[in-house]
């Protein structure tokens, strides 16, 4: 028997694995009304050694009753620091199988964790938000992530509302009250951050069905489910597209996206019922602009993902939780990209990129992966680093492979760890098996230190190849940082595109040290950036610049000529280069026509006209940019055409920003204003990517009659859409 009152173990308190859960049979009685719930748990677990004590989680909960089935009760010790519980039972339990009995009693929260409460249009819903650690706000269960259990769930609501969970509805019967009783079919072993369940008077769209038979539907409040459609064949067409990736079928039975009015993030990965931020799922594609419906699409795709990475095998602790988001923004891209080449995603990706390697430059930065000591920690740390910069860690290592193997790597790890848990170093050791490369040493290298090198290329040209004298160093936004700090070095894996006589490859180098040199025979030109897959800054000299110069619009992809102009920008505000290189480089760019490449080049003029130009030059910076841009716009027309892809439509925005607020060309400011007026009337008048433009531009020379009217709409607008 217990002889002394256990100590609160504190908030960094771990489970002990001489206690595992097998099974969960959970049975919640949720009152809408009074915002309340009721529940009992039976929890099959497998014990290690004889003990008198289990502790498992249990934050905010009324613990009535705690008991083993066959008899014996426990008396209760709440640890709110530990976010815990201990049963102490008055003798010994044996070791073996035992089914853990609890009746506990709770509150539909209001903080969008747990199982929280959402109003929408004055209807009440109930829906669940349990990553990192909030499952054990809402029943006693063992909280971490390698406690892997099969969960079997009933619930009882009310008669008018639907329910979903992870699992499908397996049986359903009415109740007094006007209550019903819905169990869901059991889960496959999960981590209980992955459970979910939503109640409310929902609506679901029609299910389509997958290659492999897998139903999917999206569910969202009453009254929208006309804008659900398009999320719904996004994910349909993501899950095939990442079965096929992973050689593995979904594993979870049935796809519901469920759009929720209040969500604390965009959207979590609970197999079988992601949950979203209703703006991140609904959207009618009519009145939609690109961007939306990519949005949209990308993020499926980025939590179908996790259903592979993350709920099939999950991380061991919150260590990997930079992998876990890394990996799937990284694949979530690919499979958008592969899905949609009209889109560009690329492009976008690499633009991305701008904010973590913004931040990286920083003295102020932290390394991709981090000590966690608790789950609360690992919520703090959901931040750009941890998702993009990870995420353009994985692709860097990707391209340095090769995407095949990369791929088989990643279907070896998932196969190996299939309902598992497993560390980042399992993954690498997957990769370095299918690859042959020390995958190990060159991702902890990146993973573990904070910043990125920007690596200094000096180069030789002549009639046998190019020589490039590589000189490697970390890179900071602040020059004065840059000479206080200490020295480091990675193991910086190189993708160099050359082009020569014979036509356009790669080579790949792993520069080690500070300093290296590479002979390349044949060599006209190199990019130091193949694929702009590379998580490093580059400062080519000024005759590799020039070669590149000439070559750019026709030998590098949109891509590429993106990274190389921010790249020379970002050297330029870094003091690395001057303003005079970066403008030259522009000129090799004077027939560009991409439309993220124009975004970018639109970005720095942009900056330039805000920062650094004195009055007297602005009428000939005005010229340039006109000169630049009219013939574009002349091309484009204000209207888009039927045949027209989403790339022309978003160009057009574009052109026409930079002509307005750059070039300050006044038919174009009034052209605006006049279309912005036409569209408070009619919304069909204007192409959806065109309104946030035409808008501002009319900001700027409107008037507060204009304003009103524009307040006005967006009141209309809002009371219409999600």
């Amino acid at each position: 028997m217990a002889t002394r009152e256990p100590r609160d173990p504190g908030p960094n308190f771990r489970l002990s694995k001489h206690v595992m859960p097998r099974r969960y049979d959970l049975r919640l009685e949720l009152d809408l009304e009074r915002w309340r719930y009721a529940g009992t748990v039976d929890i099959d677990v497998a014990i290690g050694a004889p003990t008198d004590t289990l502790t498992l989680h249990a934050l905010e909960l009324e613990i009535a009753e705690a008991r083993l089935t066959t008899g014996a009760t426990a008396r209760v010790v709440v640890h709110p620091q530990a976010e815990a519980v201990s049963l102490l039972f008055p003798e010994p339990l044996a070791a073996g199988a035992a089914t853990l009995h609890l009746a506990f009693a709770g509150t539909i929260l209001e903080k969008l964790r747990g199982l929280y409460r959402s109003v929408k249009d004055g209807a009440r819903y109930a829906a669940t938000q349990f990553e990192a650690a909030d499952a054990r706000r809402a029943f006693p269960c063992f909280d971490e992530p390698e406690f892997k259990a099969r969960f079997a769930l009933t619930l009882v609501v009310p008669r008018d509302a639907r329910a979903i969970a992870n699992g499908a509805v397996e049986s359903q019967r009415p109740l007094d009250g006007d209550r019903v009783e819905i169990r869901f079919r059991e889960t496959p072993p999960i981590s209980s951050y992955l459970v979910a369940f939503a109640v409310g008077p929902f609506d679901a769209t029609d299910a389509v069905t997958t290659a492999d038979g897998v139903p999917v539907r999206v569910w969202v409040p009453a009254g929208l489910v006309d804008k659900g459609t398009y999320a719904r064949d996004a994910h349909r067409r993501a899950v095939e597209y990442l079965a096929r990736y992973t050689a593995i079928p979904y594993p979870y039975g049935k796809i519901d996206a469920i759009g929720l009015a209040d969500f604390e993030a965009g959207a979590m990965e609970n197999p079988g019922a992601i949950t979203y931020r209703l703006t991140a799922i609904a959207a009618d594609p009519a009145h939609a602009s690109a961007d939306t419906l990519k949005d949209i699409f990308y993020t499926a795709a980025h939590e179908l993902t996790h259903m592979w990475w993350g709920d099939l095998v999950t991380m061991a602790w919150w260590n990997d939780l930079w992998l876990n988001e890394s990996f799937a923004t990284f694949v979530g891209w690919k499979a958008t990209a592969d899905l949609m080449p009209e889109w560009g995603m690329w492009r976008d990706f690499v633009a991305t990129l701008a904010r973590p390697f913004a931040l990286d430059a920083l003295v102020s930065t932290h390394p991709i992966s981090f000590q966690v000591d608790n789950a609360r920690q690992a919520a703090e740390r959901f931040d750009v680093i941890t998702y993009w910069k990870g995420a353009g860690v994985v692709r860097m290592i990707e391209a340095f492979l090769g995407a095949d193997p990369f791929r088989d790597g990643v279907r070896a790890y998932l196969r190996r760890y299939a309902e598992r848990n497993a560390t980042a170093d399992d993954f690498w050791r997957e990769l370095a098996t299918v690859s042959g490369r020390d995958v190990t040493t060159i991702a902890n290298a990146w993973i573990r230190e904070p910043g990125h090198p920007v690596v200094e290329i000096a180069t030789r040209f002549d009639t046998a190849g190019a020589t490039l004298a590589l000189r490697q160093r970390r890179f900071f936004a602040d020059p004065e940082a840059a000479r206080d700090a200490p020295t480091q070095r990675w193991p910086v894996p190189m993708v160099l595109k050359i082009g020569g006589e014979d036509g356009v490859r790669e080579e790949r180098v792993l520069l080690v040290d500070e300093r290296a040199e590479v002979t390349l025979p044949g060599a006209r030109w190199v990019h130091p950036n193949g694929g702009a897959a590379g998580f490093y800054r580059y400062a080519l000299d000024d005759r590799g610049i020039a070669r590149l110069a000439e070559v750019m619009t026709e030998a590098l992809t949109p891509e590429e000529r993106l990274s190389l102009v921010g790249n020379q920008w970002v050297l330029v505000k870094a003091g690395v280069s001057d303003v005079r290189g970066f403008l030259r480089l522009l000129a090799g760019l004077r027939d560009e026509a991409d439309r993220a490449v124009l975004d970018a080049i639109v970005e720095r003029l942009s900056w330039l006209d805000t920062h650094a130009l004195a009055d007297p030059a602005l009428p000939a910076f005005s010229r340039l940019v006109e000169t630049t841009f009219a013939t574009q716009l002349a091309r484009l027309g204000w209207d888009p055409r039927a045949s027209e892809s989403a790339d022309e439509r978003m160009k057009r925005a574009t052109v026409i920003a930079a002509l307005a607020r750059l070039a300050r060309v006044a038919t174009v400011r009034a052209e605006a204003r006049r279309r912005l007026e036409r569209y408070l009337d009619d919304r069909s008048t204007l192409d959806p990517n065109l309104v946030p433009v035409v808008a501002g531009l009319a900001a700027r020379d409107g008037d507060g009659a204009l304003y009103e009217r524009y307040l006005a709409r967006k009141r209309v607008s809002a009371a219409d859409d999600p």
